[in-house]
């Protein structure tokens, strides 16, 4: 009898001991198998059935260092957060879990969430308790090691006095000083190799949204390494397809549904007055890095590009006459470029795009504010012949005027533009795009038609984030909101500008034998690069 019961306590803990590690090793066992959560609108404990809107980014949770996460309400991000640094905790001995939330109650509230789910764990599966309080709980491991999950309110120091394994800003939309926070807690992560996860709404007048839209708008832009995850009002299947129409109906004004239930990525970052360009942005999410380099002119005047990580020109077209399956058929008009121009001095960048108007696709940027604004007009002009004699549009204001003056010395293409004259009854030509209010309008008007009726991909994450942040204030003025760049915005829509200059591209046909080769002849007499 004492045999059999040894035996049965030794299978049991077999079986305990499997569970253990299948959940040490599976954060989704853990979810799947024993975690049970709280209903709160129907005040029910019930067990977690996983969406798939959730199972999706469980792998994002669990393998990202940085990540920031923009929601809907009500999508069950922080449940989520709060199983996984317990089953952290459970795994990990040394390990410290830091929660900052925008104020004592809120720490309590996600502690609490922790609290939940342990205590329907069965006793076998967790570490023993060491501590447990309103705000921090530790577990003691073998050998003496301890793994603490400490949430916090907000304090501008953060987690600056500790090295913590993982870091949870809660709410951060919510935290006025949530940047500061950020700095002062980044240092000790980045020592301990941790994990940064930033969980927010898209609420446009919360203390913490600047921070929390410059850090998704910098990921986009791939100028941080954070991963995104945007989870919009259809991430909750219980939602119906007229949600926001009956939460409208229910008394929420419109703008504020949008804050709240986000449909996509373009209107949950859009800038609180709503970007200029809304919705000719929706559908461009396929932005990705081009192939940096710069361009040479070699002693006979032909351009190449040279790749080079550490070059001002990102392309993500060729031209077509260098690609492979090249039909041997040239084109007129079908490059055009746009440029807006800086001083050079660190500030505000030069930005010039070029346009394959064949494929309605911008497929080269060039990008510095470190060059001078009469060296700018070199890169223009070897950027120009790469791409066939593209028709150059520069924005002729300020620094712009010395870009176009130094255009003409270089007998560029320049675009012409043609002007009333001062006492009205004549006209003048000027070269560029000369910058008003009046004109820029124009400009901005052309470029939102332009981006809402193209087929072609935009590749360009900073413009696409800086059309984010370009508004249209009460006095009707156009530019990026306070503090942020439009210099891609300005120089996209000259690019625009030089394509409608144009008249509509067209292939030509070789007129009979051997024409192929008198035309690259006589283009590398007027030092155009053809292929060769």
């Amino acid at each position: 009898m004492k045999n059999y019961r040894e035996n049965k306590i030794r299978k049991i803990e077999l079986i305990r001991e499997r569970e253990r590690r299948k959940v040490k090793k599976s954060f989704l066992c853990l979810l799947d198998t024993y975690t049970f959560i709280e209903d709160k609108e129907n005040k029910t404990i019930m067990k977690l059935s996983l969406w798939d809107s959730q199972r999706k980014i469980i792998p994002d949770i669990i393998n990202s260092l940085l990540l920031i996460m923009l929601k809907t309400r009500q999508v069950g991000l922080t449940w989520l957060a709060a199983a996984y640094v317990l089953w952290m905790a459970i795994r990990s001995p040394l390990f410290l879990a830091i929660i900052i939330s925008a104020s004592e109650d809120h720490a309590i509230e996600f502690l609490n969430r922790v609290y939940f789910i342990m205590d329907r764990l069965p006793r076998w599966m967790i570490p023993p308790i060491k501590s447990r309080t309103k705000m921090q709980v530790e577990f003691s491991h073998q050998g003496g090691s301890v793994a603490t999950i400490k949430s916090m309110p907000t304090i501008e120091m953060g987690a600056e006095s500790k090295t913590p394994n993982i870091l949870i800003i809660d709410e951060a939309h919510t935290i006025r000083t949530v940047k500061d926070i950020y700095n002062a807690s980044f240092p000790g992560i980045e020592q301990a190799k941790g994990q940064v996860i930033i969980i927010a709404n898209s609420i446009k007048n919360a203390p913490g949204w600047g921070f929390v839209r410059d850090m998704y708008l910098a990921s986009i832009a791939k100028a941080n390494e954070f991963k995104r995850i945007f989870l919009p009002w259809m991430a909750h299947p219980g939602r119906p397809q007229d949600f926001r129409a009956r939460m409208v109906a229910s008394g929420m004004d419109e703008e504020d549904v949008k804050w709240h239930y986000p449909e996509t990525e373009d209107e949950a970052i859009s800038a609180m007055a709503s970007s200029y360009f809304g919705d000719a942005l929706a559908r461009h999410t396929h932005a990705k890095a081009g192939l940096k380099g710069r361009f040479v002119r070699d002693t006979k005047g032909a351009v190449s590009f040279i790749a080079d990580p550490k070059g001002i020109v990102e392309l993500w077209r060729h031209p077509y006459f260098l690609v492979k399956g090249w039909d041997q058929c040239r084109w007129e008009r079908r490059y055009c470029m746009g440029s807006d121009v800086s001083e050079g001095v660190g500030s505000s960048f030069s930005v010039a795009y070029v346009k394959d108007r064949q494929r309605d696709e911008i497929i080269c940027k060039l990008s510095s504010n470190r060059i001078s604004a009469h060296e700018w007009a070199v890169q223009l002009a070897m950027a120009s012949d790469y791409y066939e004699r593209a028709i150059i549009t520069v924005e002729r204001t300020g620094a712009g005027q010395t870009t176009v003056k130094r255009l003409e010395e270089l007998k560029a293409n320049q675009s012409v533009r043609t002007v009333s004259g001062k006492t009205g009854s004549m006209v003048t030509k000027e070269f560029g795009w000369h910058e008003s209010q009046q004109n820029k309008h124009e400009l901005c008007g052309d470029l939102r038609r332009w981006l809402k009726e193209t087929k072609g991909t935009l590749w360009d994450a900073e413009l696409i984030a800086q059309c984010q942040t370009w508004i249209e204030d009460e006095t009707g003025k156009l530019g990026p909101e306070e503090g942020k760049l439009g210099d891609c915005v300005m120089g996209a829509g000259c690019t625009q500008q030089a394509s409608l200059y144009l008249g509509p591209c067209s292939k030509i046909i070789p007129p009979e034998d051997g024409w192929l080769s008198r035309w690259q002849n006589e283009g590398r007499k007027k030092g155009e690069a053809w292929a060769a």
